[in-house]
């Protein structure tokens, strides 16, 4: 518990919708413990909207700005002003931004330059390439949550229709996923187009031609390379990966590095004798 890393959690209410309230959460509990939860906005913004219930919900704190000059926004300002001033007390080990806005790009840089780590969360197709690439991570917090509403709605038709009838359901919500989402087509000369998981994710094809090349460089110092390099690799050269907005063929989305890689024909996982799983070319 004390080696968990301390997170300052600010969200900006005037540019995330309250529907991913707790897929922010969960995800932010995956890299620490949040030190700091706080949300920023209007008045008109917070209070009475559905943003109120999940700040209860959620314990959030409040900081509502009142906008001074009409069509200016201060809420901007003052998520700026905070995030410094939590910066200087020293007592985080990182942040977690939650906004599309690409005006919180200098900030971003700003912390990274302090040696914090900086995870940025947003919606996929609202998110600047300048944006992500600022962040140490850039989550795509609408495609999660379309993850968990998806496997939730796989299950509940299961449990409706019985064992004999999940294959159907399975196959039959595959096209709705594909149509939707822009993503996997069974046809395989269409991978490369068609496999990108959302805005700006990499293709399927982008990331393998990574891995290889990864591999290929250990091979050339004698070293074997491990599916945690590979995950290391992988996130600081595409800030925006994340093997969970990725679906396979039976249409389930990934949730593990090494099934993803496993996928790849071009690929071989094998797991040494102490559970240390590598990664080479076939």
């Amino acid at each position: 518990m004390a080696d968990e890393k301390r997170i300052a959690l600010l969200i900006d209410a005037e540019n995330i919708s309250a529907q991913y309230a707790d897929y922010i959460i969960g995800e932010v509990d995956n890299y620490g413990i949040c030190s700091y939860k706080r949300i920023y906005g209007s008045w008109d913004r917070i209070v009475k909207t559905k943003w109120e219930g999940e700040i209860r919900k959620n314990s959030l704190k409040a900081m509502m700005q009142i906008n001074n000059t009409k069509g200016k926004n201060s809420t901007d300002s003052a998520l700026i002003i905070d995030a410094m001033d939590i910066l200087y007390r020293g007592n985080v080990d990182g942040f977690c931004i939650v906004s599309s806005d690409s005006d919180f790009t200098s900030l971003a840089r700003r912390l990274m330059e302090s040696g914090l780590m900086v995870i940025g969360m947003g919606e996929s197709d609202k998110a600047t390439e300048a944006l992500e690439n600022a962040y140490d991570k850039f989550v795509y917090i609408d495609l999660l949550a379309k993850q968990v509403q998806e496997e939730a709605a796989a299950e509940e038709k299961q449990k409706k229709s019985g064992s004999k009838g999940a294959a159907g359901i399975v196959a039959g919500s595959q096209g709705s996923i594909c149509t939707s989402q822009g993503m996997f087509q069974m046809d395989e000369e269409h991978t490369d187009r068609k496999e990108k998981a959302g805005a700006n994710t990499p293709s399927k094809k982008a990331v393998e031609q990574k891995i290889h090349e990864i591999i290929m460089e250990n091979d050339d110092r004698s070293k074997p390379t491990d599916l945690g390099q590979i995950g290391n690799e992988l996130s600081r050269t595409f800030k925006n990966f994340d093997v969970r907005y990725y679906t396979k063929r039976g249409g389930k989305r990934y949730k593990f590095l090494k099934e993803f890689v496993s996928d790849y024909k071009s690929l071989e996982i094998t797991v040494a004798k102490d559970n240390r799983v590598y990664v080479s070319i076939k």
